[in-house]
């Protein structure tokens, strides 16, 4: 198991956790719960333009080459080589998110969301179980919601000399990722929410704010 980012301190109180796969509406869900309990949210995925200007090649050298790479050579890697890539990635950002974090007043509760939330990492710095929570789909649902996530999946798959074999190597890779971090939790005894479609966003927005309390 990886340590901790930083030891517990009084300032992680405030601050709430949804980590998981991408395409498991984790970001819907953050919008729905910051919304309804009136928390401040912040997005990794927003973040990251910021933290990429701060990467350099000796002390982030997953982002280093993950910024620095064309598309078609990162997407034609093997499933798992890329696995290992997005989890060293996840894990210089997430150092990256503490920090951040760790300069904010304290007064109101921080809704943290991203697939950066590796649990191994998180475990060491929870309060509470209940403060944090990882939501992941199913394969079949990952599958099929993948390619509606926006223009900017085929804008980087037209950047690929094979688009199909890319994308079948990034659906590879974030499948072997949702079962990591799936694997992950459990064996930590962290909270696990798996999206299979049969549930609308809502509802499951309704079981994490009971996990985290906040009802």
């Amino acid at each position: 198991m990886c340590s901790p980012v930083v030891d517990s301190e009084d300032w992680l109180a405030h601050i709430l956790w949804i980590g998981g796969s991408p395409c498991s509406g984790k970001t819907s869900i953050a919008d729905l719960l910051a919304d309804r309990y009136s928390l401040v949210l912040y997005h990794v995925d927003e973040i990251f333009d910021e933290h990429r200007r701060q990467v350099t090649r000796e002390q982030h050298p997953c982002l280093y080459k993950w910024t620095h790479t064309p598309w078609n050579d990162l997407w034609m890697q093997s499933r798992e080589i890329l696995l290992q890539e997005a989890i060293g990635c996840y894990g210089e950002q997430l150092e990256m998110i503490v920090r951040d974090l760790a300069e904010r007043p304290g007064q109101q509760t921080i809704l943290v969301e991203g697939s950066s939330l590796l649990p191994d990492r998180v475990a060491g710095i929870l309060r509470e179980r209940e403060r944090g929570i990882w939501i992941v789909p199913t394969e079949g649902f990952q599958r099929v919601r993948y390619r509606s996530r926006g223009a900017w999946v085929d804008g980087i798959l037209d950047e690929c000399a094979d688009p199909e074999g890319a994308f079948r190597n990034w659906m590879g890779r974030d499948v072997a990722f949702a079962c990591w971090v799936r694997d992950q939790a459990i064996e930590l005894d962290l909270e696990v929410l798996e999206v299979s479609g049969q549930r609308t966003i809502t509802e499951n927005a309704e079981i994490v704010a009971r996990h985290f309390g906040l009802t």
